[in-house]
């Protein structure tokens, strides 16, 4: 079919002569080639041809590539890959000059890098209050109450409370420091002191309330339902608030990194404490998979640690897909984003591990179209979508030839 939309008429002329001239040398060279074939010799030259082909082939592909340890196609075979196998075999003694594996309870295990909390993660905080016997003194802690008794000077006498500046207030004397103090050093002071003012003061301090910040943290954690724990979400900037030592940083830190940090805290503030963390609700950075695949979208890091995961989970491939051209997008703790190009095609044929290929947050994994489904969307795009899907029926005129040479030329115009 031969359109022209420049005129509504094709002149006969300027196409029926290549026509019949193309058909006339057809008819002139079918007596030559069915004369030719018939002949046996030509047979027997197709024939070596071909043995010669094939041989050529089978001499430059051997049983088993370089990259492939074995081929399985007997018993013996298959023998041999499981004492290739058990050679193999990563030993407790083999782990110990192994990067990728640890030893644990004399057992050889993959080594598995410590997860590393981030916003959504959700933790609960476990506090144990310990009541048990202690052989140190009590230290007076800000809020607590003690009374200062004068045996020989009632009068002086008097209930006080620690001050948030670690300081009370005492008659004659005025502001003294009494923070991180036992009783007895604080008698001992005030013994001191007022021995300026009487002979013999005997002063004796005892204890009137203390433990208040725990009785704070207790009454702030026993509201859950989960008993004396806070149930505390990641938030999206990477902090956590608890009660009494505040707001702190816990993006990027270990589980047993940000327990440690927590006792730190808290010892500074509260004695006898301490703090157990539970991870509870895992939210894990996504990568994403997009292009010529069966399911787009975004995947959990943790699920997907490699590039064959990742187009696994997506789907597979679709027939569209070019294999030779993936690419990977990276942005993640880098200067500056990079891209690189992934063959799984060649990658596979040659026994390359693809599962060594590790994926990052953030990643992008783009399957491209081939270059022949691109030109298929284009020419759907100009010719069904595009311009030809516009113009008027009645402007697309032209002129079709019925290319038998035994009817002859025949236009019919639409």
């Amino acid at each position: 079919m031969v359109i022209d939309f420049m005129s509504d008429k094709v002149p006969e002329s300027g196409l029926m002569g290549p026509i019949r001239c193309f058909y006339e040398r057809l008819d002139e060279m079918l007596p030559f080639f069915s004369h030719f074939f018939r002949k046996p010799s030509c047979h027997v030259a197709v024939v070596a041809m071909a043995s010669m082909i094939l041989f050529s082939s089978c001499a430059n592909s051997p049983d088993i590539p370089p990259q492939f340890d074995t081929s399985i196609k007997t018993a013996e075979d298959l023998n041999r890959l499981k004492q290739l196998e058990a050679q193999l075999t990563v030993t407790p003694e083999k782990a110990a000059l192994h990067p990728d594996y640890q030893v644990i309870d004399n057992i050889a295990v993959p080594y598995v890098p410590e997860y590393r909390m981030g916003p959504g993660d959700v933790l609960e905080i476990v506090y144990h209050l310990k009541y048990e016997k202690t052989p140190d003194d009590y230290r007076l802690e800000v809020q607590d109450r003690i009374s200062v008794n004068f045996p020989f000077q009632p009068q002086y006498s008097s209930s006080v409370l620690v001050r948030s500046d670690g300081k009370i207030t005492m008659p004659l004397i005025g502001d003294l420091a009494v923070e991180s103090k036992t009783p007895m050093e604080l008698a001992a002071d005030l013994n001191r002191e007022y021995k300026k003012y009487f002979i013999e003061p005997n002063i004796t301090v005892a204890l009137e309330a203390f433990n208040v910040k725990i009785d704070e943290l207790k009454k702030a954690i026993t509201t859950a339902a989960r008993g004396q724990s806070k149930i505390a979400p990641v938030s999206p900037d990477g902090r956590i608030s608890f009660p009494v030592i505040g707001a702190m940083h816990v993006q990027g830190f270990t589980v047993a990194q940000l327990e440690k940090m927590i006792n730190e805290s808290y010892a500074k503030q509260v004695r006898n404490l301490n703090c157990t963390l539970i991870l509870l609700e895992i939210h894990n950075p996504k990568l994403y998979v997009l292009g010529e695949v069966e399911k787009p979208g975004a995947y959990d890091i943790a699920s997907v640690p490699n590039v064959l995961n990742a187009l696994t989970l997506a789907g597979g491939f679709k027939r569209s897909g070019e294999l030779e051209e993936i690419a990977v997008f990276r942005n993640e703790g880098l200067e500056r984003p990079i891209a690189f190009k992934v063959d799984i095609k060649r990658a596979l044929r040659a026994g390359v591990a693809l599962t060594n290929i590790r994926l990052k947050p953030g990643d992008i994994i783009y399957v491209p179209k081939t270059r022949l489904d691109e030109r298929n969307d284009n020419i759907e795009r100009i010719f069904t979508r595009g311009i030809w899907a516009v113009v008027p029926f009645a402007a697309s005129l032209g002129a079709s030839y019925s290319l038998n040479p035994l009817l002859g030329p025949k236009q019919t115009g639409f």
